[in-house]
């Protein structure tokens, strides 16, 4: 493993079981054994690691959506394994999502792609709710306002259900997606034949 891959896996075990805020490029480069001065020369800010962790979690998003659309969401059994896979991945990188206000903040670029990014993925939910409706998963008579307000639930949960958790179930790993996986399933429910 190369030391820039190195420090990225540290930096993310250490802020996801201590937070952003605790954590600095001397605790990240002592945990691999290397010196402060090897780590700045691959990243030269605290926040060049968390924009490179973020770019990390959109690509491996992106790899997420490209399957499955590849593989066609045709029914809530599918769209629950995407939901599952996609909250495995909101997991491994939960300190981006348990501070997102504040490192969206803090990065202004981070702040910046997510917005963009939520707009490509809201386009691309409704499209998957076209499909459903058409193959009859889903009534034909939801009105689009509706399956808007449905986009925005479901990025409410899927990106923040980790705060939620936290504060009151205090789950762990797959309980937690397990948990949540159900909660997303759950809002589909009204909009079933």
């Amino acid at each position: 493993m190369q030391t820039k891959d190195k420090i990225l896996e540290a930096a993310l075990a250490l802020y996801n079981s201590n937070g952003v805020n605790n954590i600095t490029t001397r605790h990240i480069a002592a945990s691999i054994n290397i010196s402060a001065g090897n780590l700045h020369y691959h990243f030269k800010h605290t926040d060049d690691i968390i924009q490179a962790l973020y770019d990390r979690l959109s690509g491996e998003f992106d790899g997420i959506i490209s399957r499955i659309q590849q593989a066609n969401i045709e029914n809530l059994e599918s769209l629950s394994a995407f939901a599952y896979e996609s909250f495995e991945l909101v997991y491994k990188y939960r300190f981006i999502f348990l501070g997102f206000v504040d490192i969206g903040a803090r990065i202004p670029s981070i702040k910046a792609a997510y917005q963009q990014l939520m707009r490509k993925r809201k386009r691309e939910f409704k499209g998957v709710f076209r499909l459903l409706v058409s193959n009859g998963t889903f009534r034909d008579d939801i009105p689009d306002t509706v399956w808007t307000a449905l986009v925005t639930q479901i990025f409410i949960v899927a990106d923040f259900w980790l705060s939620n958790n936290e504060l009151t179930l205090q789950l762990e790993g797959k309980k937690a997606i397990n948990h949540y996986t159900k909660v997303f399933e759950a809002m589909f429910f009204p909009y079933m034949r």
